[in-house]
Formats: structure tokens, C-alpha cells, sequence
């Protein structure tokens, strides 16, 4: 059988998979498909039309996830399979035809495109609900790099600098690798003397390897290079970490792949404002998704509501029923006595 290889990564597929089966409040697909490791074996081939060729979806996961889903496995498998024409309806000569689930064997290396550690180890490491995003870069910039992390905490990213993240009673290594494969996506801030490193280029390989998202970050005039020199990235300077953050969200916003995960963070992150800065940094992302979901809206619209850092904040409410329009919850921001400005 001649070989083929299926036209879009691996990666993608799993990822566009779990964000349909999180907009369907499937929480079980989802944590399966987030701690998989995912490949492609190509199945079938036919001489029809130039050379069709089949392929099935093979997904392994950790033995915990495994044993919640056993009972139920073949309609599990069904559902993402059910799934799977949606990428191929467009490539004549190439089909996905089934996915199939099979536990992580026992002494068998847990490495792979998407293993992630454990959900203890995660909530050790990162803030809940936040997106998480390891900031690649050498020490000689760690004070910006510390104003770009407080940047990004406001518009809900987690961002992972190790000279901050990591606590001295723990064995350093070991946790950048944690966060390296639990993190969301990577943004690789390139300035002098960061090809030079020798942990920069290989937190990127760790990235690449797991098919996670990498935004390289032009800073100082230097310019990606390698596997990411080809990637749409970010041009900033530290020296202003207000826009440098606000254009990496808006690149994760952009992003297929990190979207959804974005999106949510961000939607939280200005619910639970305790003060005008976060919504303030949020206002003006606000416009940048056009797919929030109902539980979304329906959280934003109670936030300008209830929230006074919200809808005290300036046009955050504004923008917001801009976006995604008013319900009968918007009585406080509709109400202009109550407005101070």
C-alpha cells in the first residue's frame, strides 16, 4: 500500500476536536483528547481519482483517563469519529475515516504530542482557568520579562518565567520540563543572545514536538529564525509591556489552535475583576472573538450587572453589548444615572 500522510497535522485535529467537544460541555472528550498522545495511521488506499487514501485517528491516554471511559468506549470512540469527516470534506484523495482509544501500556515512556502531567501537578504549577503560556527567554531580561507577566495576568494568561515561577524548594529542571508540557502555547521572546542559549532553543523543540503553538516575539530587532522563522509572530519592545501583552493576546485570540482556550481565560479573568485594570486590559479584546459561547455571554452580561469594576470601568460595558448585544440583565449599565462618567 502506497504511503501518504494526512494533508493537516495531527495536532490541529486533536485541538479543533476538543474546543467542538468544550462548546458541547463534553468535559470527558475533552480531558481525553487534551491527554492523549495523538497520531495518524494511514488505513487504506484505493487507485481511484489519482490515489485515495484512508486514515484513522489512534489516540492513547494515561491509564486514568482510560479506566472513566471504559464502560462507554465504543460510543466514545463513535462520537470523535462521527467528528472526523468535517477535516477531510474538502480533500478528495484523503479521509479520516475512525478514531480508536487505547490505554497508555504499563512501563511504557509517556511521551509523546499531547501528554500532559497530572491535573495535581497542573494546579501546582499554573493559577486555575488561565491560559498558560511559557515565556522562552534569557535571564539578562528578566525584569521586563517580570512587567510583560503582570501585563499578561490581567488579560488572564498565566505566564510561566522560571526565575518567578519556580520555588526554591524544588528541583528546577524538573519543573520547567512540568510546565513545558502543560502549558498551552509558547511565546519565544527573541532578543540578543537568545539563539545563543542553551535552554531557548530547546524549550521551542519541546513546544514544536508537542505541536503546541509557539509566537515568536521580534524584540530588538531580532528576527525568528529555524523551524518558527516561517510563523506569523508578535513585534514589540519591553519597554512597553502594556501593548507587547496585548499583542501576544491578540495573536492567541488569531490562533486556531489556542482560541477557544484564550477566549475563555480572558471571558473569566474580567468576571472576576477586583479591580479596573483587568477590564480596562480586556476592553479593547473584547471585539477580537465573534464566537463566545452562550455560558460566555451569559457571564459577561452578569458581570455588567453585578461587577461595579466592570461597569464602572470606562465603555467596558459599552463594548462589550457592542459585541455580543444586551440582555435584560444590562439594566445597571443601561441606567445612565448610575454611570459616573
Amino acid at each position: 500500500m502506497p504511503e501518504g500522510e494526512f494533508p493537516t497535522p495531527v495536532a490541529e485535529v486533536v485541538a479543533t476536536l476538543a474546543d467542538l467537544f468544550r462548546h458541547q460541555d463534553r468535559k470527558e472528550i475533552v480531558e481525553l483528547l487534551e491527554s492523549a498522545q495523538a497520531w495518524f495511521d494511514n488505513t487504506g488506499y484505493d487507485n481511484w481519482n489519482g490515489g485515495t487514501y484512508t486514515y484513522a485517528l489512534r489516540l492513547e491516554v494515561p491509564i486514568s483517563v482510560f479506566a472513566s471511559i471504559e464502560p462507554r468506549l465504543a460510543q466514545v470512540e463513535k462520537e470523535i469519529s462521527e467528528k472526523l469527516v468535517y477535516f477531510s470534506r474538502t480533500l478528495p484523495n484523503d479521509s479520516l475515516g475512525e478514531a480508536t482509544v487505547s490505554p497508555i501500556t504499563a512501563g511504557k515512556p509517556q511521551v509523546g504530542q499531547r501528554f500532559a502531567p497530572s491535573e495535581i501537578e497542573v494546579r501546582r504549577l499554573w493559577p486555575q482557568n488561565r491560559f498558560r503560556l511559557f515565556l522562552s527567554h534569557i535571564s539578562k531580561y528578566k525584569v521586563p520579562v517580570s512587567r510583560l507577566r503582570d501585563e499578561l495576568e490581567l488579560r488572564g494568561v498565566a505566564a510561566f518565567v522560571a526565575h518567578q515561577a519556580i520555588k526554591p524548594s524544588l528541583e528546577w529542571q524538573h519543573e520547567i520540563e512540568l510546565a513545558l508540557r502543560s502549558m498551552h502555547a509558547l511565546a519565544a521572546l527573541i532578543t540578543p543572545g537568545f539563539h545563543e542559549s542553551l535552554w531557548t532553543d530547546q524549550e521551542i523543540g519541546w513546544a514544536l514536538g508537542r505541536g503546541v503553538t509557539v509566537i515568536p516575539v521580534r524584540l530588538l530587532k531580532k528576527d525568528p529564525y529555524g523551524f518558527i522563522a516561517k510563523v506569523q509572530g508578535v513585534t514589540g519592545t519591553l519597554n512597553n509591556s502594556a501593548d507587547l501583552a496585548a499583542a501576544v493576546v491578540n495573536s492567541l485570540l488569531a490562533n486556531s489552535q489556542t482560541h477557544g482556550e484564550m477566549r475563555r481565560a480572558m471571558v473569566l479573568r474580567l468576571c472576576q475583576a477586583k479591580s479596573f485594570f483587568p477590564s480596562l486590559a480586556i476592553r479593547d479584546h473584547i471585539p477580537e472573538a465573534d464566537d463566545y459561547t452562550q455560558e460566555e455571554k451569559a457571564a459577561l452580561w452578569k458581570a455588567c450587572n453585578d461587577n461595579d469594576q466592570v461597569y464602572n470601568a470606562n465603555k467596558v460595558a459599552d463594548v462589550i453589548y457592542e459585541t455580543i448585544g444586551e440582555s435584560q440583565l444590562a439594566s445597571k449599565s443601561n441606567d445612565k444615572d448610575d454611570l459616573p462618567f
